[in-house]
């Protein structure tokens, strides 16, 4: 199955396949960002009961500044309550890596769900078939991992 483009700007894409809510981060998190977060996952959420977050952090220079921290935590608490997994894959390379990396140790520290960080797209769908609870169609996507990849490839929106 093809991945639908749910929204995208500058800063990031989102779309979904089946249950599985896929994001795409081209720099730091922003208000912006995580307010089509919130609504896309509720959408996906009330349509499928519980889904799969699936997160590539292409471009992040910086870690979300201390007001944002404190909202990710918030929704991140409200919002795995209706999430099989969360998983995070991170394409960034050299500073910017080794940054987001750190923040996702401290939110996988603080945060109530298991956070999984899989250095591939391929692992990452595999890490998604494997979720107990996850939807048929989900398990049975042989060509997931690409279309994660296609998906992740697509050009940065202007």
């Amino acid at each position: 199955m093809a991945i639908t483009l749910l929204e995208e700007c500058r800063d990031y894409r989102l779309g979904h396949v089946g249950s599985v809510l896929v994001t795409v981060w081209f720099s730091e998190l922003t208000t912006a960002a995580l307010d089509a977060l919130e609504k896309h996952h509720e959408a996906l959420a009330n349509r499928h009961g519980k889904i799969t977050l699936v997160s590539v952090i292409v471009g992040a220079t910086a870690a979300p500044p201390a007001e944002l921290r404190d909202r990710l935590r918030a929704q991140s608490t409200e919002l795995a309550k209706r999430r099989l997994g969360n998983i995070i894959v991170v394409r960034a390379k050299g500073l910017s890596a080794i940054i987001a990396r750190s923040f996702l140790a401290a939110l996988s520290l603080v945060s109530s769900e298991t956070i999984r960080v899989p250095t591939t797209l391929e692992a990452a769908a595999n890490e998604v078939r494997a979720l107990a609870g996850q939807s048929a169609d989900v398990m049975n996507d042989a060509t997931l991992g690409a279309e994660l990849e296609a998906f992740a490839d697509l050009p940065r929106p202007a």
